[in-house]
């Protein structure tokens, strides 16, 4: 009857939900958003970030901190008190390291789950010469250091590391490219319509309002089939006949060691909020790619990234730069 009567609460135990079992959260939340309001990063954390208040009971207030292309947003992560009650945005982020902006790595941050991917593109504006990918390139390839490309954040990180390792590639010296720096995609894609930069990386749901607008136009995504909502959009095989997949990943994650029962209570809370139709409808009509994995599979995606971006940084020059 002992024995009954222990299995009977362990089975009890664990009908609980998981909030209410680990007693967290008690208070509201904070999610540190490292780019500026407007941009993909901060659309798809406010969509998901509506659906987790729902989930755990208690309301979440979105820090956006762009600044420095997200170093100032990941470091104020990275130095948040490990209690779960601040958890961020984490996103390609190991070009920092490499260009010598910020030193993070996968050991800096507990990852929680993905929830979103996009295919990486590269976008002009509209008074621009280039109507092509290939023409583009080529033009590129014969002059490197007379085209500035702006990276939406760091270079280095989201949106520019595929695109630089299409140019390698293609035979460009990315080193001698203009990469400019910025503090998120609708920043960078306002400067790419006003003719600031010649060449804007981004994924194509940010910069669908500018598409739409016809202030800017894109030449090819890197995506091995057509983007859904964006169909007329070539894609790499279609524009130089070479299938290339590239592009962002977006995850919550915490400071180090943040408490195990507040991530396994926020990767769960993150399933069912990602799971959710409202969540799915929000980014479907927004054309943002869902993409869940969970805290084993966005590990091993962190660290797949950062060998990636290792050797598309040696090649720009930059790795270990200061």
């Amino acid at each position: 009857m002992r024995l009954i009567r222990v299995c009977a609460a362990a089975l009890a135990a664990a009908l609980v939900p998981l909030p209410a079992l680990a007693g967290f959260p008690e208070r509201p939340l904070t999610i540190i958003v490292p780019a500026g309001a407007g941009g993909g990063g901060d659309t798809t954390m406010r969509f998901l970030a509506r659906e987790l208040e729902a989930v755990l009971k208690q309301p979440i207030t979105i820090v956006n901190q762009g600044q420095g292309g997200g170093v100032v947003g990941l470091t104020s992560l990275k130095n948040a008190k490990p209690d779960g009650y601040t958890v961020g945005l984490l996103f390609p982020y190991a070009g920092y390291k490499a260009s010598g902006a910020a030193d993070f790595t996968l050991a800096d941050f507990t990852p929680i789950a993905n929830f979103n991917g996009d295919s990486s593109a590269l976008l002009v504006g509209q008074n621009s010469p280039f109507k092509d990918l290939k023409t583009a390139l080529d033009a590129i390839k014969a002059d490197p250091a007379a085209y500035k490309v702006h990276c939406s954040g760091g270079c280095g990180s989201v949106w520019d590391i595929p695109v630089a390792g299409m140019m390698l590639d293609y035979g460009i010296d990315v080193g001698k490219v203009n990469w400019i720096p910025g503090q998120g995609a609708a920043n960078g894609l306002t400067e790419l319509a006003a003719g600031g930069v010649d060449f804007q990386t981004a994924s194509l749901p940010e910069a669908a309002a500018l598409t739409g607008a016809g202030r800017v136009r894109a030449l090819g995504v890197l995506s091995p089939e057509p983007v859904a909502g964006f169909e007329s959009v070539p894609t790499t095989k279609q524009a130089i006949g070479v299938a290339i997949d590239g592009g962002t990943w977006r995850a919550l994650g915490g400071p180090a060691k943040m408490s195990p029962e507040a991530a396994r209570v926020w990767e769960a809370a993150m399933k069912q909020a990602v799971e959710s139709a409202a969540f799915r409808e929000a980014m479907a009509k927004a054309k943002f790619g869902v993409k869940w994995l969970d805290t084993a599979e966005v590990t091993a995606l962190m660290k797949k990234h950062e060998a990636d971006t290792d050797r598309v940084m040696k090649a720009l020059g930059r790795a270990g730069s200061n």
